[in-house]
C-alpha cells in the first residue's frame, strides 16, 4: 500500500479504535499461489501490547485447509466517497484539479491459526455477539437459542485468531488541500448526502 506520510497513522490505539469501529474485515491469504479474500467480522482483544483479532467461520468454507499458520492480511474499510474537483473553489480560478477518492483503510499483517474446540467457539461467538446486541433495545443473549439448536450451531463453525504483528492505517481525507477547498469538499459531500465521510473529513483539521 503507498503510504504518503500525510496520510499515513500509525498510533495503534487509534488503529485499534477504528477496527472497533468498523469490524468487517477482508481476510486476503493464499491457496496454491492463488490470493483468496474472506469477508470476516473480527474483534479485538489486547493483552499488554499484544493484539489479537478473532472471528469464526463455516466449517463448509475450505479456508481451514491452508489460512492455519499462515502469513495473512486483513483490511478494515471506513468511510469513502468520490472527490469532484468542482467542489474547490481554486480549481474555478486556475483548473488544476483532478478527480480523486478520499477513504479510510487499515491494513493488518499477521500469523493465523484456527481452532475449533467448543469453549473457545462459544467465548469467540458469545464476544462477538455481546459487543453488537449491546446497542440493541433487546440484546439477544446466546441463551436465548435452545440448546441443542446453538450446539449444533457451534459443531458447524471453526474460530480464527491472527496474531497482529504490522499495523498501519491510510486515511486519504483532503489533507492535502488548502483550507478553502478543504472546507468546499466537507460542504460538497455534506450536500451529495455522504454525511458520514463529510464528518471524519472535517475531523481531520480539529
Amino acid at each position: 500500500m503507498h503510504l504518503p506520510q500525510l496520510f499515513t497513522e500509525t498510533d495503534r490505539t487509534v488503529l485499534t479504535d477504528f477496527i472497533k469501529a468498523h469490524p468487517l474485515g477482508t481476510l486476503i491469504s493464499i491457496k496454491d499461489g492463488t490470493p483468496q479474500a474472506d469477508l470476516l467480522p473480527f474483534y479485538v482483544v489486547q493483552q499488554d501490547d499484544t493484539l489479537t483479532l478473532i472471528a469464526h467461520f463455516a466449517k463448509a468454507n475450505p479456508l481451514a485447509e491452508y489460512v492455519n499458520g499462515a502469513d495473512v492480511m486483513v483490511l478494515f474499510h471506513g468511510e469513502q466517497g468520490y472527490i469532484t474537483p468542482n467542489w474547490y473553489p481554486s480549481k474555478h480560478v486556475h483548473h488544476r484539479h483532478v478527480p480523486t477518492w478520499n477513504y479510510e483503510v487499515v491494513q493488518v499483517r499477521g500469523r493465523a491459526n484456527v481452532f475449533d474446540d467448543v469453549k473457545g467457539l462459544m467465548r469467540a461467538v458469545g464476544t462477538l455477539t455481546n459487543i453488537h446486541e449491546s446497542t440493541q433495545d433487546t440484546p439477544w443473549r446466546m441463551k436465548d437459542a435452545p440448546a441443542d439448536y446453538l450446539a449444533d450451531e457451534i459443531r458447524g463453525i471453526l474460530g480464527l485468531t491472527v496474531d497482529v504483528g504490522e499495523m498501519i492505517g491510510k486515511f486519504k481525507l483532503s489533507q492535502n488541500r488548502e483550507q478553502g477547498d478543504f472546507d468546499s469538499v466537507v460542504q460538497g459531500l455534506t450536500d451529495s448526502g455522504q454525511v458520514g465521510l463529510a464528518e471524519v473529513v472535517a475531523r481531520t483539521c480539529e
